[in-house]
């Protein structure tokens, strides 16, 4: 994660991956997830991101699988957990280009099988990055769900508090 760069200081607006991320298709969980370094490729020349400032965190685009991050996350978040959304985004991209719905209301956010996959990568990179179950435990956390939401997605992605 070193390597990688964040360009957080950028208008609102519409961006490659590697105008706000930096290095980040070096990382070796992105060839993980995309499977060979044509598809990694393909990801970043065709995957649009959009900053703005009516987005929170992070988010794709079901339609089109841009990501869309809000201007004051990419701004005021620490890079550790700008760079563990952009990985959980960049699985939601993988699944998109599959067909999967990514917003599949028949599921709670916390049991929606494309969340879960992409907590799951993204928990096994902080692990790796060092973070331990605490500090996962709370990157996890986001307003929109219950404590026991939270504690059942931290359970679901193998995080026990």
């Amino acid at each position: 994660m070193n390597q990688i760069k964040v360009n957080n200081d950028v208008e609102n607006g519409v961006y490659s991956i590697e105008e706000i991320f930096e290095n980040l298709k070096d990382t070796d969980v992105l060839l993980k997830i995309f499977e060979t370094k044509e598809n990694l490729d393909d990801v970043f020349k065709n995957t649009s991101v959009i900053v703005n400032e009516s987005t929170h965190y992070m988010h794709v685009q079901n339609d089109d699988a841009s990501i869309v991050i809000g201007r004051n996350h990419l701004k005021n978040s620490e890079k550790k957990v700008l760079y563990l959304d952009i990985i959980h985004e960049l699985v939601h991209v993988k699944q998109q280009r599959q067909g999967l719905d990514l917003y599949d209301k028949s599921y709670s956010y916390v049991d929606r099988p494309t969340e879960i996959e992409a907590y799951a990568i993204a928990v096994e990179e902080a692990r790796r990055l060092g973070m331990n179950d605490r500090e996962i435990f709370d990157y996890l956390h986001v307003e929109w769900i219950s404590d026991e939401e939270h504690k059942r997605l931290a359970s679901r992605v193998g995080i026990l508090i």
